[in-house]
C-alpha cells in the first residue's frame, strides 16, 4: 500500500544553501564511517513468522535458540480484557476459530489451534499439536531475560482501556526495562502511561525521513516536536524501503508523484543528531539488506526468519 507523504517547499532542489548541503553531507559521511562496523541486533518479527507459527510460544523458543536479540509480538485484547498474542483481524486467518479476538474470552481462545493454517512445504505440520494463543503476561513471565517489542494491534479496543491494562501488566511483571511498545495507530501510543517505553509515532518518523531523503533537509516537521516521547532515548521504526505518494504544494496548485523512501547515510545522521536515538529497520529478509542496514548504522533489524538471520553476522 502506498503511503502519502506531504512536504511544502516547492523549491527544495533549487533554493537550499549550498554550504548547508555540503555540511550535511560531510556529517553524514562521518557518521557512516563511525557506524559501518556496528552489527544491528536481530528482532524476530512476530517471533519469527517465516520459521514457525507466528506469535506462539514455540516460535519464541526457536527464535531465542536462533540467537534473536529481541522478540517482536502482536497484541490484541480479548472480550474479558486479557492481552493475547495475535495479529490478524479475524481468527480464521490463522486458527480454527472465526471472528475477532475481542469476541472471545481468554479461556475460549485457549481451546483454539493457533497453528491450524500454518503450512510448510504444503504440509500442516503443526496442526493438532497443541499450539495455543498465549497471553502476554504468560510470555513476559516465561522469558524473564528476553527483550520484547510489543505491537498493539487491537482494531476495536479503547486506547485508554488497553493502555491501562498493559501498564498494569508491565508493573506487575516488573518488566519495564525490557519492554517497548509500538503501534501504527498514534492513539494507542499516546494513551500509554508516560513511564512505559515506546517507539515514536510512525507519522513522525515518516515525516523526518521524507525531509532528509527527498529534500536533504534535516529538521523536525512543524507541529510535530511536541509528539516526541519524553524519554531521553528515542526509538524510531520504519521500512528500509517504502513506496509512498508524494504531495507537493505549489503556488498554483498541487502535484503528486510516486516515489520510494530509502534510508541513506544522510537520513541516519539526521535521526541520530541525538546520540541516544535508536533506529529499527523493518523488512530485512536477506543477507544483502542486512549488510545495507549494518553499513547505514541501524541499531536493530526486523527479520521474518531468525534461523536465516543468524548467519548474516
Amino acid at each position: 500500500m502506498l503511503q502519502r507523504v506531504e512536504y511544502f517547499d516547492s523549491e527544495i532542489y533549487t533554493t537550499r544553501a549550498y554550504n548547508m548541503k555540503i555540511s550535511f553531507l560531510l556529517l553524514s559521511l562521518l557518521f557512516y564511517l563511525q557506524n559501518s562496523l556496528a552489527s544491528p541486533l536481530i528482532v524476530a518479527h512476530r517471533g519469527g513468522t517465516a520459521d514457525y507459527p507466528e506469535n506462539t510460544r514455540h516460535a519464541i523458543e526457536k527464535a531465542i535458540e536462533n540467537e534473536a536479540n529481541v522478540i517482536w509480538l502482536s497484541i490484541q485484547l480479548t472480550k474479558d480484557e486479557v492481552p493475547v498474542l495475535y495479529r490478524p483481524n479475524d481468527l480464521n486467518t490463522l486458527t480454527n476459530g472465526s471472528g475477532p479476538v475481542s469476541s472471545y474470552t481468554w479461556q475460549q481462545l485457549t481451546l483454539l489451534d493457533a497453528a491450524y493454517h500454518y503450512k510448510l512445504q504444503d504440509q500442516y505440520i503443526f496442526r493438532g499439536r497443541r499450539v495455543k494463543i498465549p497471553s502476554l503476561q504468560q510470555i513476559i513471565l516465561s522469558y524473564p531475560h528476553t527483550e520484547f517489542f510489543l505491537d498493539i494491534k487491537s482494531p476495536d479496543a479503547n486506547p485508554k482501556v488497553i493502555a491501562a491494562i498493559l501498564g498494569k501488566i508491565i508493573k506487575e511483571t516488573e518488566s519495564s526495562e525490557r519492554v517497548r511498545f509500538y503501534s501504527t495507530q498514534t492513539e494507542y501510543l499516546d494513551a500509554l502511561p508516560k513511564e512505559l517505553n515506546k517507539f515514536e509515532t510512525r507519522n513522525l518518523t515518516r515525516k523526518i525521513l521524507a525531509n532528509a531523503v527527498m529534500a536533504n533537509d534535516c529538521k523536525m516537521p512543524k507541529n510535530h516536536s511536541k509528539q516526541l516521547s519524553s524519554h531521553s532515548d528515542k526509538y524510531h521504526a520504519f521500512e528500509l524501503r517504502r513506496d509512498v505518494r508524494v504531495v507537493e504544494k505549489f503556488t498554483l496548485g498541487r502535484g503528486t508523484s510516486r516515489a520510494q523512501l530509502v534510508w541513506s547515510p544522510q537520513a541516519m545522521t539526521c535521526f541520530k543528531r541525538n546520540h541516544s536515538t535508536k533506529i529499527l529497520l523493518i523488512g530485512i529478509n536477506s543477507n544483502e539488506d542486512y549488510q545495507i542496514a549494518e553499513n547505514l548504522g541501524a541499531d536493530y533489524v526486523m527479520v521474518d526468519s531468525p534461523a536465516a538471520a543468524k548467519y548474516w553476522h
